[in-house]
This record gives C-alpha cells, structure tokens and sequence, in this order.
C-alpha cells in the first residue's frame, strides 16, 4: 500500500507539470512570418515622399529680369540736351527790304570776308559773312564736351536757305566751363560778353567795311560794336520787331600754323572752346586731328556755292565773332 502511494506520486507530479508547460506554449504567440506581427516600424503614409512636402520654389517669371523691367530715360535720346528755363515759342522773323547797293540781301545771302590760298593753291584761310533767320526771340543752351572738359554751350536757333533749302542752324554765341548753367548764374568773365552791330536796313549795307573795322583794335571799333552780357543780348532779342536779319561772321578754315595756338585757346577759353569745336576734330587722347566735316561743308557751300548734303539738313553749326542785327 505505502509502494503504491510512492509511484503515484511522482507520476501526478509529471502530470501536473506537462498540463502546466502545455498551458505555458499555448499562451505564447507563434510567430510564422507574418509582417504587421513584428516589433519593427511598419512605413507609414508620412514617410513616403510627396509633392507637398518639396519647397522647391516653381520658376516664375520675374525670376528671370529682363531689360524691360528696369528702364532708364538716359538711353533713349531726347530734346533735353538743350536746356532752356522754359519753352521759347517759335516766332519765325520777317525779312526786311536790305541790299548792298548791288545785291538784294536775304536769308541766302553770304560774303566771304577772308579766303587766302597757299601759292600751291591749297585754301589756307576761310571766313564767311552769313544771313540768318531768327527762328524764336531767345538764347538756347546745350551742354557739351570740349578736351575732357564740360562746356555749356549757350546759341541761337536760326535758318539759312542754302541754295533754296531752309535748314535749322546753331548759331554759337559762347560758352562757359560747367554743366547746364544758366544766364543768370554766370561768372563776369569775358566770355559771357557779346559784340552787337545793329543798323537801319535804309543804309547802305557793305559786309567788307564792316568785316574790315571789327578786325582794328577794340578801343577803336566801340562806336559801331556795342558789347552786350547775355543777359543783356536776352533783352535785346525780346525787343526786336517782326522785321529783323540777323548776320553773322566767323572763320571756317583755318591755317595749319594756327592750329597749336588754337588749341590752346580751346583749352583755356571756354568761349573759344563752344565757338571753335564745331570745326575741328580730336581722337580719344584730345589730340586735334584735322577740322570736321561740318568745316567742309561750309567751306564747299561758301567758296564753291555747292550745296550741303542731305543728311546736314537742320543739323548744320556756325559761330559768331560778332552779330549784326538790321531792322527797318
């Protein structure tokens, strides 16, 4: 009895441990591949990458500039290079009745005061007489560059008819070192001084007498040339009648031997700087090379009559040692 009670209870033993190890693996899961079992992160919608998470900005079209988008006044040529205060009206003058006893004097009109020719013939010295015609009662002005050096410019707006063409001229008066000065404002230096003939168109009009006194010393050529500050000259255009000629005398071509002491006139005088520089030519280091082409024209139009090429036309410049005004 106590044998049996011995083998019994070892063999319960066993059995109660094979029912708890049974209970044991059938609580524990078995893994048999299944992905979504595993402990790892599974990927997720937010890791996949999308459109809207690229910042990358699209291309628009103001990323690109263009000229278009910035522009300047300054590259675009305007009328603004001849500055006046205000706008002087256009007030074409009337020709009054003048002649030379000989020759009727009108807007064609023009006598050549000196011509000298070398002895091989070659033209040496040229100046002419012109007749103009007022195109408005003001002094206009422009700023220019004269050897590395600012001038403004101060001219009148006239015409003259070469050989039955009207063309607009620039009648130089003077000039002064500065840009875009104005008349009020200038220095009281000599080149703001004008000399003025003015006569009656009942006299006798002779170009060569007149010509031949403005080259005796000033003391003695006061009493036929008055001398007028540009603001004065200003005045004296806005009294003239409707009847008025205007004429004006200045060397075109001019000796080579004069040409160093030209220069340095060019240089230092402002007013012989505006008046000359429509005539000669420099290279890029203000070296003088040889007079322009305007020089030419001139000398072909007032030594030869030859007309003046088309594109001249309105674009033609003149100077003036002296003005004569001839009224009624």
């Amino acid at each position: 009895m106590n044998s049996n009670k011995r083998l019994t209870s070892p063999i319960i033993l066993v059995l109660i441990c094979g029912i708890l190890a049974t209970s044991f693996w059938a609580c524990t899961p078995v893994y048999e591949g299944r992905p979504t079992a595993f402990p790892t992160e599974a990927p997720t919608d937010t890791l996949e990458p999308t459109a809207t998470n690229t910042f990358t900005p699209a291309p628009t079209s103001t990323m690109t500039p263009t000229p278009t988008l910035t522009p300047t006044p300054t590259l675009v040529p305007t009328p603004t290079s001849t500055s006046t205060p205000t706008p002087i009206p256009t007030r074409l003058a009337n020709l009054p009745v003048l002649t030379t006893g000989s020759q009727i004097v009108d807007w064609s009109y023009y006598y050549v005061t000196r011509k000298e020719n070398a002895e091989n013939g070659t033209l040496l010295n040229l100046s002419g007489m012109v007749s103009f015609q007022l195109m408005d009662r003001g002094i206009h002005s422009e700023t220019i560059q004269v050897l590395g050096k600012d001038v403004t410019v101060f001219y009148l707006r006239v015409r003259h008819e070469f050989n039955e063409t009207f063309s607009e001229v620039k009648l130089i008066l003077t000039g002064f070192y500065g840009t875009n000065l104005e008349i009020r404002n200038l220095p009281a230096d000599g080149s703001t001084y004008i000399s003025v003939h003015s006569r009656r168109a009942t006299d006798l009009f002779e170009p060569w007498k007149l010509h031949q006194e403005w080259t005796l010393p000033p003391s003695q050529r006061e009493p036929l040339f008055n001398t007028y500050r540009l603001s004065e000259l200003e005045q004296y255009l806005r009294n003239l009648p409707e009847q008025v000629i205007l004429l004006a005398d200045h060397p075109v071509i001019l000796q080579r031997d004069s040409w160093n002491q030209l220069y340095q006139d060019m240089d230092r005088i402002s007013a012989s700087a505006a008046r000359f520089s429509p005539f000669f030519a420099f290279n890029e280091f203000n070296q003088m090379t040889g007079q322009t082409t305007m020089a030419v024209v001139w000398q072909n139009y007032l030594g030869s009559g030859i007309d003046i090429p088309a594109d001249q036309i309105n674009k033609m410049v003149f100077s003036a040692d002296y003005l004569i005004f001839v009224t009624p």
